[in-house]
């Protein structure tokens, strides 16, 4: 078994990456509601490269909506600054902060056609209308609305109407586009095929993005870098990739990864890890504390014979078959462990089975430090 090295999960304060120059900037930003116990922002500071598009992702009530909301100036922070192309936006206005936000809720106008829908910012700021009905055609064919811009919001279906929502932003051509949820309010077949198209369209408009989801498949194949975050603070900020394979905290550890990470906790003695009916060998050269969070990942889970190398036997409390692969949930006294296995194999509950961690990546967390990632 290996243990994966230590997180490199991105400093959101610096210049960007390869000096790249920053589009939009966090300093600190703290907010407070009357309502509720603690800060529904803990001192938030993140970079935006300019051409970057970054997903907050993380739970309900963590804040990522809230940030979003303060980089529009539809909420001020308590404390804290925002910089959009390197200028405070203290005191700025949100229609004079050169973004353009898509809502999770659509926001039409319900008697407005689809075309007086996506030229209305325009309209707003008394642009000649031969120069509106330009930007609304190039944004009707980037979103293929051409044949609905006579329609009326009701008539659209709600992929459509995201579309128009989108193309409306579009026309402004703004130097930032937020997302609040846009994809929320759709099934799952809308929600993967919008998915693409707003992944497409953004690098094809080489605009810089800030995209706000709950979901990590969202976060997962969107995000240049995932931003996530828990209870008001940022936990890590890192490419995608990065954010998978060596985690920053527990927490992101199990947020992100479908079936979530396994963590088990671990007593540290003699070389070795004891974690319920596991004994692991202790990575060398490491100086660990006596108690540990063993993280494994569900695919490092593999089902063996019993006299194969560290097989240990467990039970089927869970089989999930979904054709090219099927996952697990299996325990053993209080530990439960989830597994994933390639093919349809079906298993009955209660069934006997035997599981190694031989060759598995092992992450190491710190209970004692919120989870910190060890190494």
């Amino acid at each position: 078994m290996t243990t994966a090295g230590a997180p490199r999960g991105g400093d959101p304060a610096s210049p960007g990456r390869e000096g790249r120059a920053l589009e939009v900037e966090l300093d600190g930003v703290t907010k407070r509601f009357e309502q509720g116990e603690g800060a529904a922002l803990r001192g938030i500071t993140l970079g935006v490269e300019k051409g970057e598009l970054v997903v907050v992702v993380g739970p309900s009530g963590c804040g990522k909506s809230t940030t979003l909301r303060i980089v529009a100036g539809l909420e001020e922070a308590d404390s804290g600054g925002v910089r959009i192309g390197g200028k405070s936006m203290a005191g700025v206005a949100p229609q004079d902060r050169d973004v353009a936000m898509v809502f999770q809720g659509y926001a039409l106008y319900p008697t407005m056609t689809v075309r007086e829908n996506i030229e209305f910012p325009l309209r707003m700021r008394k642009v000649d209308p031969a120069e509106r009905t330009k930007r609304a055609n190039e944004a009707a064919e980037l979103l293929a609305l051409g044949r609905l811009m006579d329609r009326l919001p009701s008539e659209l279906s709600g992929g459509e109407r995201q579309r128009v929502a989108m193309g409306r932003a579009i026309v402004r051509r703004p130097r930032v586009f937020l997302f609040d949820e846009p994809l929320s309010n759709l099934d799952a077949a809308l929600r993967q095929e919008l998915r693409v198209e707003i992944g497409v369209l953004v690098r094809e408009l080489g605009v810089t993005a800030i995209y706000v989801t709950h979901d990590q498949v969202e976060a997962m194949t969107l995000a240049d870098r995932i931003c996530i975050m828990n209870k008001g603070a940022i936990e890590q900020v890192a490419p995608p990739r990065t954010i998978y394979e060596t985690p920053a905290t527990s927490f992101v550890a199990t947020f992100i990864g479908a079936p979530k990470m396994n963590l088990l906790e671990g007593t540290v003695a003699d070389g070795a890890i004891a974690c319920g009916p596991f004994k692991l060998v202790a990575p060398p050269g490491k100086a660990l504390p006596d108690r540990v969070v063993v993280g494994v990942r569900p695919e490092d889970v593999r089902l063996v014979g019993a006299s194969d190398e560290g097989a240990t036997p467990l039970e089927v409390a869970v089989a999930e078959p979904l054709g090219a692969e099927t996952n697990f949930v299996l325990r053993a006294g209080d530990v439960e462990l989830r597994a994933r296995a390639p093919g349809f194999d079906p298993r009955d509950k209660g069934a006997a089975v035997h599981v190694s961690l031989a060759g598995a990546t092992l992450h190491l967390f710190d209970p004692a430090a919120s989870g910190a990632r060890l190494g």
